[in-house]
């Protein structure tokens, strides 16, 4: 049995994108996982494929109580944690005016207060680990202030500067916090906020997975704080 074969990890956001592949891809290196969701058919069927390696367990992160609850299952069927990967998220885009403000509670609840709650929820989970860490996913969308996407920048930019000061916090407990700031990522956002966009420039979520593996791996010497990534450049394009 090798090391990761005894790693625990919290995945949100499980049954699309990336948090799907991220839970493939810990699977697969021999971790267990525990991974959120609202769709029941999509854990269901995510369960089939991974098999015993893989929990499903549905949860609406919106609701206030979700991230007690979550926290809570995960210490009944793990004891504690080695990794928190907060990947659950969802976006809004339009103007702002014409913002609704049940959209407004839902950026907040789902990528902040829902990511502050966990993170907390998990410290004493993780520092039993001999590699406790937190990879938040953050936005290249809190660096560029584009329109039509205010408060979901505003949530990934908060994500970012939370991130930062909490991995000083953690640091004497020897818990790494790190996020990961992906570009656009070829997920169902997009039709989801009914947004017309080329593939070709967006990064496969498999991709973006690898990148969370990798800062799972990094040396005790090395942190990132934040790491930024985009399509790789293809000449002619």
């Amino acid at each position: 049995m090798n090391e990761s074969e005894s790693q625990r990890a919290l995945v949100t956001g499980a049954t699309s994108g990336i948090g799907r592949e991220t839970a493939r891809l810990l699977v697969a290196e021999g971790w267990r996982v525990i991974g959120t969701g609202r769709d029941h058919e999509r854990l269901r069927d995510l369960n089939n494929e991974l098999g015993e390696r893989f929990i499903g367990y549905a949860a609406d992160l919106s609701h206030p109580g979700a991230p007690d609850e979550l926290t809570h299952f995960a210490e009944e069927r793990f004891g504690s944690l080695d990794l928190l990967v907060n990947n659950a998220g969802c976006s809004w885009v339009g103007e702002m005016a014409e913002m609704p403000a049940h959209s407004v509670d839902a950026l907040l609840s789902v990528n902040l207060r829902s990511l502050i709650l966990l993170c907390r929820n998990a410290v004493p989970l993780l520092r039993s680990s001999a590699r406790g860490q937190i990879v938040n996913i953050g936005s290249v969308a809190a660096h560029l202030h584009a329109d039509r996407i205010s408060v979901y920048s505003a949530t990934k930019a908060a994500v970012i500067t939370f991130s930062h000061a909490l991995a000083k916090e953690l640091a004497p407990l020897k818990i790494r916090v790190n996020t990961v700031s992906p570009t656009g990522t070829d997920t169902e956002v997009f039709e989801r906020v009914g947004v017309d966009i080329d593939r070709d420039i967006l990064i496969p979520a498999p991709d973006v997975a690898k990148i969370i593996l990798l800062m799972t791996q990094l040396p005790d010497t090395v942190d990132v704080g934040e790491l930024l990534i985009a399509r790789r450049f293809t000449p002619g394009q």
